[in-house]
């Protein structure tokens, strides 16, 4: 895209203070400005492919070609990007006086105004700057603003931890001992929490990336999520359980954004030993932290655990498991569970294990 830039320069005007001349005040001496003069200029998109920000090797990247005549300079260029869809209005980063652009400020740039995910997004990239101009009649600073360019960027995979914790109402803030798992490193946390209110302050709560850790890097809130949905609720800064008090399956997507809760009504045992046909319902014991059921009595033959009589969320023993009188690896959807007993107790919520986990007798 050509440009021009159109600059003028004004003289001052000079008067005697003190004349016997006769002056008009009202009409001031001054001198005739000096005519405008125009150049030109050009701005290019560097590349019309998506910028693959892992695929970069060094700490920034061009953005855009810009051709400036001789004796005209550009310290550095305000790149404003906007993107419909996104989380803010619009953003802006710094490019050096050669269309140079820090990969960290386009990967924080693209996280922000969207999501985590490194997926392509497009954004409309609007070039300006207050360029310097000499060498035609004298200096001046002025303005320089290019048309719109679309820019499409595929942010770097992120690096997720494995867990993420769990603090609010039910320890008191203080002990974030709860916590989900993401079984895959894919930043999608799974698991089942605990809420209660004991000293009546809300069932409220919030995650830390690193237990106990407050900082902002830390820190994980309503704020922090694009869609809070199911049983759970924004409230300011919090999150809420709006069914109250319970046990809740939770799934945290940190990729997307996204938080879902859904009360535990029912927490049962089915398998070979009822026919598949129904549930044994367990009871939660809120000391130990587990579901707890007696004469269950259970066979070799298969049995499983499965949330509100429904088996879009259930629990079963990982391929690695033999039968057992403690299965330490309970995952969603897993094999049917070969251990037989009456007295079950369910562990769900990662308290006093990385793995949720279970005990026959």
């Amino acid at each position: 895209m050509i440009k021009k830039i159109l600059f003028g320069l004004s003289a001052l005007a000079l008067f005697a203070a003190c004349t016997e001349d006769y002056t008009d005040w009202g009409q001031p001496q001054k001198n005739d400005p000096v005519p405008a003069k125009t150049v030109d200029w050009s701005l290019t998109p560097a590349q019309q492919a998506a910028f693959v920000l892992d695929d970069i090797q060094d700490e920034t990247v061009k953005l855009f070609n810009v051709s400036l005549p001789e004796g005209v300079t550009a310290e550095s260029f305000n790149v404003n990007l906007t993107s419909e869809g996104s989380n803010y209005p619009d953003y802006n980063i710094t490019a050096d006086g050669q269309g140079f652009v820090s990969v960290a400020d386009l990967q924080r740039a693209t996280t922000e105004m969207f999501t985590i995910e490194a997926v392509e997004r497009t954004f409309a990239a609007v070039v300006s700057s207050n360029v310097h101009v000499t060498g035609l009649e004298g200096s001046a600073a002025i303005h320089l603003l290019a048309d719109a360019f679309n820019v499409a960027v595929v942010p770097q995979k992120p690096k997720f931890n494995p867990f993420v914790f769990f603090i609010g109402a039910t320890d008191g803030w203080s002990t974030p001992d709860q916590k989900l798992a993401s079984e895959s490193g894919d930043g999608i946390y799974t698991g089942y929490l605990y809420i209660a209110d004991p000293n009546g302050w809300g069932v409220e709560f919030k995650f830390q990336k690193r237990a106990g850790d407050w900082a902002d890097d830390s820190q994980l809130n309503s704020n922090n999520l694009n869609e809070i949905t199911g049983d759970f609720e924004k409230t300011g800064d919090n999150i809420k359980a709006s069914a109250g008090e319970g046990v809740y399956y939770v799934v945290l997507d940190l990729a997307k954004g996204t938080l879902q809760g859904t009360l535990v009504n029912t927490m049962g045992i089915i398998g070979d030993f009822n026919g598949w046909g129904g549930d044994v319902v367990m009871t939660w014991n809120p000391d130990e932290f587990c579901y707890e059921a007696v004469n269950a009595g259970v066979n070799a033959n298969g049995w499983k655990f499965r949330v509100n009589s429904d088996w879009g969320i259930n629990l079963g023993c990982n391929d690695s498991v033999e039968p057992s009188t403690k299965i330490n690896d309970l995952v969603a959807n897993g094999k049917n569970i070969g251990t037989v007993g009456n007295t079950i107790k369910l562990y769900p919520t990662r308290k006093t294990s990385d793995k949720i986990y279970c005990t026959v007798e």
